[in-house]
């Protein structure tokens, strides 16, 4: 009935709307036409392969070409139109309800309303986020218009939808003057939308966009959002941005060639047309720049789509290899095999991220990258064994994969991006820089790395400083817009070297100490401000906190983390990983002097292992992810412990036994 009333209301306010008309149109004559082309899902009837929607912009050599993040986190083809329109977007775990309302086109007298769309509202309403689907149009003057083809639910005219889920004038007809229709729309509204049709004759409306194109019109074609389940990446070609020649799309809400976000598109056509972008737009203008490079999309695109599936399937690998060969050695060796066999192990476990990175180079099969990390990882964890022997195995892994992950954070995130515990841009989450995975892991690889290092040195000044100087690196590479653009690994960076500098401390833990360490990831959020605005970063850091509007912005944002992290623990099977986390890091406690006895008076090795849980801790409560930080940090800790218990002197111990 509400859905009714107010499709009343807006009937009543179309004449006034179509009288404001003209006076949408700016004296520039700058106008946005957003097309969606539609990919054929039906199956072919000679068997041949259809060609995909990036190889059919690639035929239009003019077009510079891009890929779009449709959604956050999981993916809904309303959801990721309902985006556009906001031009700002939270994690779909963030709504109450999750599910999306179903939203039904309606047309009648030359404009259209959407039934559903107050409960679209409302939903939106409901996320720790200033989320207005309808934003888009709402900010054009005399708002938008949409043409499309008759026979289709029209659900791809969402970004021309007002704040009220109206279009104030549409054009419904043939697939066959679509093209000349839109056109028309566009001497009498600012922003149009066109949805074509499908197969052949999309490619023809296509055409004749791009031939019909005016000086001043900016031409935004994106594929059409599938009605799938899995996160998608949409091709799209524009024509109008840049310096007049086709290049690659790029923004600063993906900092990566090639790819930008679908909340991108409302600040691009407001920048357009010369319209103020909204505080409640958190997207970025598209830009353009380099070469055009299809095949480069397409090799991005393909990657990204296997990597979710292969990272369980990586770590089964690697952990049964390492079961195997503990089989293999305890039968030829006995006890001194198994003390072999867990160096081993471990060792390759700290070698892994640095084989993820070459298989990310090498974008190979499934089962030849399953077997290049399995050999690869317990190889380079041999000959770190045989030449550089406990307990100083762990140097050579932990600080090179830090060199690594550091350097290629300067090239741009290029490997880390493709790596099978990257940050995945297919999910919206993270376009570059560090993720979850990620954040959790190098603070335990570091410390560790530092423990190896220095073993066999007692508590200094100089230990103390080593640690929280390398601490310090590590949060600047991890928190700085320009490298990792992850404020949540300064806080897990920031508590864990505080703690294992407290360890370092020659005259003990001192209160005054412990009030300084507490201090320390207040200290890293407010250098990381520093840092940004000093060196221009924009990360999501600058964005959503730095330049925070609203009284409430920093407290959506708190809110939101924190209901993403509960939202994370009661998910699936991670309640019961998480409890076996904390039993575990309660047991390591307990019996610490009997579980890391090799170490017990290692002054680096305490350190190392204190910071190490601290940051799994300080992680899990500071990051929207919440458990996984310390469900992943616990393991690594776990592999380093093994470490430990291979000392060959222990081997000695159980024979005598």
């Amino acid at each position: 009935m509400a859905a009714l009333l107010a499709f009343a209301a807006a009937c009543a306010l179309a004449p006034a709307a179509a009288r404001a008309a003209g006076a949408g149109v700016p004296p520039s004559g700058r106008t946005v036409l957003l097309a969606f082309l539609p990919f054929d899902t039906r199956p072919s009837e000679d068997g041949v392969m259809k060609p995909s929607i990036l190889d059919r912009l690639d035929f239009h050599p003019e077009l510079s070409l891009g890929l779009v993040g449709a959604t956050q986190g999981g993916y809904d083809q309303t959801q990721a139109l309902l985006d556009m329109s906001a031009g700002t977007r939270v994690s779909s775990a963030a709504y109450k309800p999750k599910q999306v309302p179903m939203l039904t086109f309606y047309r009648q007298d030359g404009m259209a309303l959407f039934q559903g769309w107050l409960d679209a509202s409302a939903r939106a309403a409901s996320a720790p986020a200033d989320v207005v689907p309808g934003l888009l149009a709402q900010t054009i003057p005399g708002g938008a218009a949409y043409a499309g083809v008759s026979g289709r639910e029209q659900l791809e005219s969402m970004p021309a939808a007002d704040e009220a889920g109206r279009i104030p004038l549409v054009s419904i007809g043939k697939a066959d003057d679509i093209a000349a229709r839109a056109q028309r729309l566009l001497g009498a509204k600012r922003f149009v939308v066109a949805g074509l049709p499908t197969g052949e004759p999309g490619d023809t409306a296509l055409d004749e966009l791009i031939k019909r194109r005016t000086p001043g019109e900016l031409l935004m074609v994106v594929e059409t959002p599938l009605p799938a389940r899995a996160p998608q990446l949409l091709p799209m070609g524009t024509l109008g941005l840049g310096p007049g020649r086709p290049g690659s799309l790029t923004s600063a809400s993906t900092h990566l060639d090639g790819i930008v976000a679908g909340i991108d598109i409302g600040p691009t056509a407001l920048t357009w047309l010369g319209l103020r972008i909204p505080d409640a737009m958190k997207g970025e203008q598209i830009t353009v720049t380099g070469t055009r490079d299809s095949s480069a999309l397409q090799a991005i695109s393909d990657r990204l789509r296997v990597v979710n599936g292969r990272r369980f399937a990586a770590l089964d690998t690697i952990l049964a290899a390492w079961l195997l060969l503990t089989l293999v050695l305890g039968i030829v060796a006995d006890r001194r095999g198994i003390r072999s066999a867990l160096r081993l192990g471990a060792l390759a476990i700290m070698w892994l991220l640095s084989v993820l990175l070459v298989t990310a180079a090498l974008h190979p099969s499934r089962g030849v990258e399953l077997l290049v990390i399995a050999l690869g990882s317990f190889l380079l964890a041999a000959l770190t064994d045989r030449f550089l022997p406990w307990p100083r195995g762990p140097l050579v892994p932990c600080l090179f994969t830090i060199l690594f992950y550091v350097v290629d954070l300067a090239r741009g995130s290029d490997f880390i991006i493709r790596s099978l515990l990257g940050p995945n841009p297919r999910f919206g989450s993270r376009y570059y820089g560090i993720g979850n995975e990620l954040e959790a892991s190098l603070p335990v690889l570091l410390f560790v790395g530092l423990a190896a290092l220095m073993y066999g040195r007692t508590r200094s000044r100089g230990t103390a400083l080593t640690f929280a100087g390398a601490g310090l690196l590590l949060g600047a590479a991890i928190g700085s817009g320009r490298l990792g653009a992850d404020v949540g690994g300064v806080i897990t960076v920031g508590g864990g070297a505080a703690v294992a500098t407290l360890f370092m401390l020659p005259g003990g833990i001192t209160k005054r100490a412990v009030v300084i360490a507490c201090l320390v990831p207040v200290l890293a959020i407010a250098g990381l401000a520093a840092l940004d605005l000093a060196t221009g970063g924009n990360g999501h850091f600058t964005r959503t906190v730095l330049h925070a509007h609203g009284k409430s912005a920093l407290t959506d944002i708190v809110i939101r983390r924190y209901e993403l992290a509960f939202n994370a623990l009661k998910r699936g099977l991670m309640p019961f990983a998480t409890l076996i986390a904390v039993l575990t890091i309660v047991y390591g406690i307990k019996y610490r002097r009997r579980v890391f006895g090799p170490v017990a008076d290692s002054d680096p090795w305490r350190a190392a292992l204190a910071g190490s849980v601290a940051a799994g801790i300080a992680g899990s409560l500071s990051n929207d992810s919440g458990p996984l930080l310390l469900v992943i940090s616990t393991f690594a800790v776990v592999a380093a412990t093994l470490y430990v218990r291979g000392d060959p002197r222990l081997a000695q111990v159980d024979r005598l036994e």
